[in-house]
């Protein structure tokens, strides 16, 4: 019999899968808007760049659950559950990082035209 931390691991692997693509098309959203601002030479809403900052701190965050999931899988359920997959997973920490630096660049690019602009 399946114990319930172990079977709640699949839902966390989607909802973590779900989040890592967000995350992703929010980091791209925002550096098409940053760089946008930058050709227009416009000033960034300061609550734009904010929102970039928080999602790009938000990476850290969400690559340590990543990680954290990764080895909760090792240790527990990859013995108890042995159809359960580890793949989706692995795909979030691996795209995450690509995110982070898409958020970072967005951050940069909206900090350059608030400053270009003035």
């Amino acid at each position: 019999m399946q114990n319930q931390q172990t079977s709640r691991f699949p839902k966390f692997q989607n909802l973590f899968f779900k989040i890592t693509w967000i995350l992703l098309i929010l980091s791209v959203v925002l550096f098409g808007i940053g760089y946008l601002l930058v050709q227009v030479v416009v000033a960034a809403p300061m609550i734009l760049t904010q929102f970039a900052m928080f999602v790009l701190y938000y990476h850290a965050f969400h690559f340590l659950c990543g990680i954290f999931g990764l080895f909760y899988y090792l240790i527990k359920v990859d013995k108890k559950m042995t159809k359960t997959k580890i793949y989706k997973t692995l795909i979030g920490i691996v795209v995450s990082p690509f995110s982070a630096f898409a958020a970072y660049m967005a951050v940069f690019l909206l900090v350059v035209s608030s400053c270009s602009s003035n």
